[in-house]
């Protein structure tokens, strides 16, 4: 079989993060005396990095308070998270149908690798790659060509619920997205190409198993 390589998010496609998330940035905003993001807000602003998201709130004097604002917060509502429905499942499946598994966040390397480690799936992916460990953060080439170096392949697949997660499919001219659990028909998707859209991860094993022939 040729191999193949995944490029995984984790945030909201692996693992149900969005209320801790949510709850962070607006605690972040309540500090500063800044009307809360709705929830189309935060998820808008989930398709970058949590350090582009202080950057739209904050002064660059005030980045670095307002960051361990949020911080703490998220870490106080992280030890909650779940995986979500068939994660396990379609990970195991990867594995050993012999898919190099990939973890890529826009979320802080250190927070990303430990709750990986801290709900047991971590030892699924051959890399786990997280914001600040590439020139640019995700979607840029800059990150996905830092999470892809070193790695023998023949097709890359990138999987994911953003719009930053197709865009990566599109950095290379013959990738392959696959969308999980969002509305293809919003605006954000209109620019990416988008080969896949399964509600939940157990459509995902579908894929890859034709994939994989």
């Amino acid at each position: 079989m040729q191999s193949s390589l995944i490029l995984w998010d984790w945030d909201n496609t692996l693992v149900d993060s969005f209320e801790a998330i949510f709850a962070a940035q607006n605690a972040m905003r309540a500090f500063y005396d800044m009307p809360p993001w709705t929830r189309e807000q935060s998820k808008q602003i989930m398709n970058f990095s949590g350090q582009k998201m202080i950057k739209t709130c904050v002064s660059p004097e005030k980045e670095v308070e307002a960051r361990e604002i949020f911080l703490k917060k998220y870490i106080n509502l992280s030890s909650h998270l779940k995986l979500k429905s068939g994660a396990i499942d379609v990970l195991r499946y990867s594995c050993q149908n012999g898919f190099i598994n990939v973890l890529a966040s826009n979320k802080l390397s250190s927070i990303l690798k430990k709750e990986a480690q801290d709900l047991n799936v971590d030892t699924f992916f051959q890399r786990i790659i997280g914001a600040e460990e590439a020139p640019q953060d995700k979607p840029s080439k800059a990150f996905t060509d830092k999470a892809l170096e070193g790695f023998t392949f023949n097709h890359l697949i990138c999987i994911g619920d953003g719009y930053s997660d197709m865009k990566m499919a599109g950095n290379y001219s013959d990738a392959i997205s696959i969308l999980i659990g969002n509305d293809v028909n919003k605006a954000e998707f209109q620019s990416v190409t988008i080969d896949y859209v399964c509600p939940t991860l157990k459509e995902v094993t579908h894929i890859l198993e034709g994939l994989k022939k």
